[in-house]
């Protein structure tokens, strides 16, 4: 669901988060994005706006939009994706392009609470395969 910059900015103050510029701007990205930003892209994106942002704060302020729980970590490769989708769902990763689809309509995974004595706190669930757009080049 995209998000106004009035929401983004009313959702960093809900989670106790300074609204600076750089922060709205950096969550807009994240929080509006389909495509599963990894934080070099993100910095692209920036860069490609007229941001001049370093990386360092760049990678500073989506561990405190991770902090707030406003945006998860995918770590399926060398380089770490963030998610702004918090409901349970599952990925398919294409093993071509590395594109990361959300896979909706699973929500009925049941959770056990335990496996051979240890605590479960999540599942996930990550296919992999060739998406359309390389299957049909």
């Amino acid at each position: 669901m995209f998000k106004t910059r009035e929401q983004i900015v009313e959702t960093l103050k809900r989670n106790k988060i300074h609204p600076t510029p750089n922060r709205v701007l950096i969550a807009e990205i994240i929080l509006n994005a389909t495509n599963h930003p990894s934080t070099d892209e993100i910095h692209l994106t920036l860069t490609k706006r007229g941001k001049n942002i370093s990386f360092t704060s760049v990678y500073n302020i989506i561990k405190v939009l991770q902090k707030a729980n406003l945006i998860k970590e995918l770590k399926y490769s060398e380089r770490s994706r963030f998610d702004p989708n918090l409901k349970p769902h599952s990925h398919f990763i294409c093993e071509i392009c590395g594109k990361v689809y959300d896979v909706d309509g699973e929500q009925n995974i049941s959770v056990p609470n335990e496996i051979m004595g240890m605590k479960v706190n999540e599942v996930e669930v990550i296919y992999r395969g060739i998406c359309n757009n390389c299957k049909s080049n």
